[in-house]
């Protein structure tokens, strides 16, 4: 765990006693949350984060040898029915969310700069309801990785030119060269 760690940090790991923490940042339709595992607001990176306690849990986000992107889900519980109206109008694939590991020193402070342990898209947002006086929310991430296994869908067109930078003209006779005869080595 101490690659790419400041020395803050890797001090702090190394101490006797070690306070970790874990922060989520979601974004969603109409706004960024910012979540972490302890009790009352922690002022870091210029937001507010709202401590949440044991009421998260984060599945283990796997680490391999391979090139792959192993997935992780965020659960919360004792979500109120105000909030879980929200997260149904707001969760959308695609929307980024990232966890963040800081530790904190005796007296409660942020030591250095969290380190980003998981940074994916909302593959599936769901409602577990089997409890309606405590419904669950679990939030699906893919990791970043798994934009190297989806199919592009791009051609040379003018049309798709276009939508990359607005005015230009370069691949217009594209689709003409289609149908042209080049007849080579004769005079």
């Amino acid at each position: 765990m101490s690659r790419d760690l400041t020395t803050a940090m890797a001090d702090a790991v190394a101490a006797s006693t070690v306070r970790p923490i874990l922060l989520f940042e979601a974004t969603f339709s109409n706004d960024t949350g910012y979540y972490w595992t302890g009790f009352g607001d922690l002022d870091w990176n210029g937001h507010t984060w709202k401590g949440v306690g044991d009421l998260i849990a984060i599945t283990p986000a796997d680490e391999t040898d391979d090139v792959q992107g192993a997935g992780i889900t965020v659960s919360a519980k004792a979500i109120q029915s105000a909030d879980v109206a929200k997260a149904l109008a707001e969760l959308a694939n695609g929307q980024g969310g990232s966890i963040r590991l800081g530790l904190l020193d005796e007296a409660g402070a942020l030591i250095a700069e969290p380190k980003i342990v998981f940074r994916g898209r909302l593959d599936v947002g769901e409602i577990d309801d089997g409890d309606p006086e405590n419904p669950l929310v679990n939030l699906r991430y893919e990791h970043e990785l798994v934009d190297l296994e989806r199919a592009r869908e791009w051609r040379y067109t003018s049309q798709h030119q276009e939508q990359l930078y607005s005015g230009d003209t370069g691949l217009k006779g594209v689709a003409a060269l289609q149908d042209v005869d080049i007849i080579w080595g004769r005079r």
